[in-house]
């Protein structure tokens, strides 16, 4: 999220791109509150299983971070292509 709004607020825009920065930072500030909520509830769920002696479940953060910052950064490259 912090650096969803950093992206946002402290970078340059983009030339002739004005909405660049928000393309950009905004989809970083959405996954740091899903990470966050996903985060908490996977937690709770691995806390249950951890009282009743259950396996815990495999976590899907890892694969969802990776591919939205990689999706992010493919937009980012984009947007530097575009503007420069």
């Amino acid at each position: 999220m912090a650096a969803g709004l950093a992206i946002v607020q402290l970078l340059p825009p983009f030339h002739g791109i004005r909405w660049g920065r928000h393309a950009i930072g905004v989809p970083l500030i959405v996954l740091g509150a899903v990470v966050a909520v996903c985060s908490y509830l996977e937690w709770n769920a691995n806390q249950r299983a951890l009282r009743r002696g259950e396996p815990l479940r495999r976590s899907r953060l890892p694969e969802l971070l990776a591919a939205a910052v990689a999706l992010v950064a493919l937009a980012a490259a984009i947007l530097a292509l575009i503007s420069g």
